[in-house]
C-alpha cells in the first residue's frame, strides 16, 4: 500500500510544479526561447554532459579497486549507463545506485564492498559540489529576496560533514551493531559489520580517497559549464559566477524525492534562483527543461543496454537489496 502511495504521489507532485510553473510564464516568450536556441551550441553541452558521464566511471572504478574485483572498464560502462537510465529515466521503486551496486557486486557476490564504493562514489561527487558551492558564495556573497541562498549551501555542507563523520567512525558503528544485538537483529547488524568493515578498509587508501574528490571536482566544473552552455545556447548572457553558486543549490533541490527524478522541482529552483538574478521566467523554465531533457535523453542507451544485460533473477534480487540497504 505504501509504495502505490509514493508511485502515486511522485507523478502527482511533478503534475502540480509544472502546472504552477506554466501559470507563471508567458507561453509565446516561452515558444521563442526555445525556437532561437543555437543547435550547435546544445549539442556541445550535451557532449560536456557525456564527458561528466564518462569520467565518473574512473572515480568509480578507482573505489572499486581496494574493495573488490573489477569488471572491465566496458562492463563498467554498461552498468553505468544502466544506473543513469533507472535514476533518470525509469520510475521505479529500485534506485539506480542500487542496480549500479548490485551488478558490480554480482560476480563476487561482495554485496557490502560494492555498496561502499558506490556510496563513496555518490558522497565524493557531493563533497566536491559542496566545496564549490561554499567557494562561490564566500568569493561572490549573492542576497537573494525570499531565497536564503547561503543559508542553503552552508547548512547542507554541515549536514554532509557531520554524515561522513558518521559513516567513517568505527565508534558509531560498533555503537549501532551493538544496538543491533540488543534488539535481536542479528543479521542485519551482520551486514552493517560488512558494510562498516568496507568503509574502514577503503579509508586507508588516500590516493583513491584523494584521486576520487579530484575526478569529482572535474566533474563538477564540467556539470556547472554543461549548465553554462546550455543557457549561451538559449542566449542567456549571465556570469558563470551565478551557475557556480546556483547549479549546486538546483542539484540539492532536485535530489528531494517528491517527484520524478527532480522534475518540477529543478525547474522551480530555475526559476526562482536565475529569475532573481535578472532572467526572464520563460528562459528560466526553458532552461530547466533543457536540462532535465538533455539528462533523460542521456540515460537512454542505459535502458537498451538492460535489455541485454538483465537475467531472470536479477530484478527479484534487486528488490531484495533495495529493501536490504535502505
Amino acid at each position: 500500500m505504501k509504495g502505490k502511495l509514493l508511485a502515486l504521489l511522485k507523478p502527482t507532485v511533478t503534475a502540480v510544479l509544472f502546472y504552477i510553473l506554466f501559470r507563471k510564464v508567458d507561453f509565446h516568450q516561452f515558444g521563442q526561447s526555445l525556437r532561437n536556441a543555437r543547435l550547435d551550441v546544445l549539442f556541445v553541452s550535451f557532449l560536456m554532459l557525456w564527458l561528466g558521464h564518462y569520467i565518473c566511471i574512473f572515480r568509480w572504478r578507482m573505489l572499486m579497486r581496494p574493495l573488490l574485483p573489477v569488471y572491465s572498464f566496458a562492463n563498467l560502462f554498461g552498468i553505468y549507463c544502466i544506473g543513469l537510465f533507472f535514476n533518470l529515466a525509469f520510475p521505479t521503486a529500485v534506485g539506480g545506485d542500487v542496480v549500479k551496486m548490485y551488478y558490480a557486486g554480482k560476480p563476487s557476490r561482495r554485496y557490502a564492498q560494492s555498496f561502499a564504493a558506490t556510496f563513496l562514489d555518490r558522497d565524493s561527487g557531493m563533497l566536491a559540489m559542496m566545496i564549490l558551492a561554499c567557494a562561490g558564495i564566500l568569493i561572490h556573497p549573492l542576497v537573494l529576496p525570499r531565497i536564503p541562498v547561503a543559508l542553503i549551501i552552508w547548512l547542507a555542507s554541515a549536514s554532509f560533514v557531520v554524515l561522513n563523520v558518521a559513516v567513517f567512525a568505527p565508534r558509531f558503528h560498533l555503537r549501532l551493531t551493538g544496538l543491533l544485538h540488543n534488539l535481536r537483529m542479528p543479521k542485519i547488524a551482520a551486514k552493517v559489520d560488512a558494510i562498516s568493515d568496507a568503509f574502514q578498509k577503503i579509508g586507508k587508501h588516500w590516493g583513491a580517497l584523494l584521486g576520487s574528490l579530484l575526478i569529482s571536482l572535474v566533474n563538477q566544473f564540467l556539470v556547472i559549464a554543461y549548465v553554462w552552455v546550455l543557457a549561451l545556447a538559449l542566449r542567456i548572457e549571465l556570469s558563470l559566477v551565478y551557475f557556480v553558486i546556483f547549479v549546486p543549490v538546483i542539484t540539492l533541490i532536485s535530489m528531494i524525492p517528491i517527484s520524478l527524478n527532480g522534475m518540477g522541482l529543478r525547474e522551480y529552483a530555475f526559476l526562482g534562483l536565475f529569475g532573481a538574478v535578472g532572467v526572464p521566467p520563460a528562459a528560466c523554465l526553458a532552461l530547466g527543461l533543457l536540462t532535465s531533457a538533455s539528462l533523460l535523453l542521456s540515460a537512454i542507451p542505459g535502458g537498451v543496454i538492460y535489455l541485454f544485460f538483465r537475467d531472470r533473477q536479477d530484478a527479484r534480487q534487486l528488490a531484495a537489496l533495495e529493501s536490504d540497504f535502505t
